[in-house]
């Protein structure tokens, strides 16, 4: 899979990370697998951070989490782990602690979660793209933070409760599908940019989905983001 990080993402990612782009070879693509099960854990939270690359994160795992991995030899192989204490599961997905800003890196990770247990997601993206799709998890409550690039996050799931959402962005742009039969309200805000919306009711400086209720599950989100695009739609 190719990717090309847009002007805005890639001015980010030239100085507001602080990283400079390296001509240095990053060394040859290697791959890598991983398999979690989730043992005896009631709630799993899982903590996902990538310095920058591409992230496919989905459903239907038969295990908690099923990785495939490919990355440049000097970008590293990410890390791993799982703790469980009590009822409560921890699972961590960490890159490296090394400077991985070199001229042609690969950095791809595709993860595909399994949990029966209530969810908890927590995702850091330096810059790249980010595709999110949390629809068949059983999801209540999820952190996104990008510095710089694409987010594609799919919130269109059966949640039989509320679902709390934060996602804040730095440059690039951000598209979110929300749910048709299950409700949703949105507060976005864009610094430099715009907000787009499809299927929603702006009433009261947020945005409302038709099947949204008092007292009933819903999935209740904020969103920032710094300068972009923020593109909203109900699934059809």
């Amino acid at each position: 899979m190719k990717r090309t990080v847009g002007l805005a993402g890639m001015v980010f990612l030239l100085s507001g990370t602080g990283c400079n782009v390296l001509d240095s070879d990053p060394g040859p693509t290697q791959t890598a697998r991983e398999e979690i099960d989730a043992g005896k854990a009631e709630t799993v939270r899982a903590e996902i951070r990538m310095g920058a690359g591409e992230l496919r994160v989905e459903g239907g795992g038969t295990k908690l989490m099923e990785g495939s991995f490919r990355y440049s030899e000097r970008v590293g192989r990410p890390t791993v782990r799982y703790d469980v204490t009590g009822s409560r599961g921890r699972l961590i997905v960490d890159s490296p602690k090394k400077d991985s800003s070199f001229g042609k890196m690969v950095n791809e990770w595709n993860l595909r979660i399994g949990s029966d247990a209530p969810l908890e997601m927590n995702v850091t993206l330096g810059g790249g793209k980010a595709d999110l799709d949390m629809s068949r998890l059983p999801l209540h409550a999820m952190e996104v933070r990008m510095g710089a690039g694409e987010l594609l996050l799919n919130m269109a799931g059966k949640y039989r409760k509320d679902v709390t959402v934060q996602v804040d962005g730095g440059a690039g742009e951000a598209r979110i599908r929300l749910p048709r039969d299950v409700g949703a309200v949105v507060d976005a805000k864009v610094g430099i940019g715009s907000i787009n919306t499809k299927g929603l009711t702006k009433r009261d400086g947020k945005y409302y989905n038709e099947a949204y209720a008092e007292g009933k599950p819903a999935v209740r989100m904020e969103v920032r983001g710094g300068v972009g695009e923020i593109k909203l739609s109900v699934e059809e």
